[in-house]
């Protein structure tokens, strides 16, 4: 798990995430690599755990830096860049058209996981040579799944509308009208770049670490979630299993959970059959800080065995 480029951690909203991904990234500073710790996760919370705020990448420790991706202000910021580079090119009736376009395009459902995908390849393959080891947050499953499915629709838009930019420009040039196609340019840069960031997501560098806790809904989500990646071609042989309950509980409701618990695990084990499965026990507390992350980045690196 721990020899990956780039390591998704990925499950159903409150498993604890952001507390692994963060430990994780930790535990790979503390062996002396340079680690870039990224959340796509609309409802930050590596800032509250980390201690750090600011916007862009931000050094946490040495070898440990942290960005937070903000879907939301991405597609704002596209929005707000495209319409300034189109509003002195068109008549304001037809700028007017174009802004409330953009506004209906702003509330489609899948901009943001879009918007992240876009972002997300552009800080991994810029930074690539930055860093040995990239840890994703990713958001709760739903929105993850959508995203990583985006990345081959993206793909293969790219390649129709290249396609067809290519037939117009033979067209313009057989017709004297030949001249420097700055759209094509930029399609091509983007196609490129999803390319690529394809090719990483679903090589051997990739892990796709989903968490989940030993209940019914997680684990059916958990279930689901590892038969899509692998339709997707992602790799996924590794989960963690959160906040497990002491063996040695002793009170009457507690030691009533620990009992059920058991029986989950005994289903986790079953239908996660081939998969390694590191648990993770429950803490007495929320993890804040850097104190505190700290013990679960030594206990996960003492239950991974490094």
């Amino acid at each position: 798990m721990l020899d990956k480029k780039l390591i998704l951690f990925g499950g159903k909203g409150g498993v604890g995430k952001t507390t692994l991904s963060s430990a994780t990234a930790l535990l790979l500073s503390r062996k002396g690599r340079r680690v870039l710790l990224v959340s796509t996760d609309p409802a930050h919370s590596l800032s509250d755990i980390l201690g750090v705020e600011g916007k862009g990448i931000l050094k946490v420790t040495e070898g440990l830096h942290v960005l937070e991706i903000d879907p939301e202000g991405v597609v704002k910021e596209y929005i707000k860049n495209a319409l300034a580079s189109i509003e002195p090119l068109v008549s304001p009736d037809v700028f007017e058209k174009v802004r409330e376009a953009f506004r209906s395009v702003e509330e489609t459902p899948g901009t943001e996981e879009s918007a992240t995908l876009e972002e997300l390849s552009k800080t991994v393959l810029r930074s690539y040579d930055d860093y040995e080891h990239f840890v994703i947050d990713t958001a709760p499953t739903g929105h993850t799944l959508q995203m990583l499915k985006t990345v081959g629709r993206v793909g293969a838009w790219l390649e129709e509308l290249l396609k067809r930019r290519k037939t117009a420009k033979r067209f313009w040039s057989a017709g004297g009208r030949d001249k420097e196609d700055r759209a094509l340019d930029i399609l091509e840069e983007r196609r490129r770049r999803f390319s690529r960031f394809s090719e990483i997501l679903l090589s051997r560098e990739t892990l796709f670490v989903p968490v989940l806790n030993p209940e019914r809904l997680s684990i059916e989500e958990t279930s689901r979630l590892v038969t899509s990646l692998r339709k997707l071609g992602v790799g996924v042989d590794t989960l963690v299993v959160n906040k497990v309950l002491p063996e040695n509980v002793r009170d009457e409701f507690l030691t009533a959970r620990k009992e059920q618990e058991r029986e989950y695990m005994r289903e986790i084990e079953e239908r996660f059959r081939g998969m390694r499965i590191v648990k993770m026990p429950m803490r007495d507390r929320d993890v804040r800080g850097m104190e505190q992350l700290e013990e679960v980045a030594v206990e996960l690196g003492r239950r991974l065995g490094v």
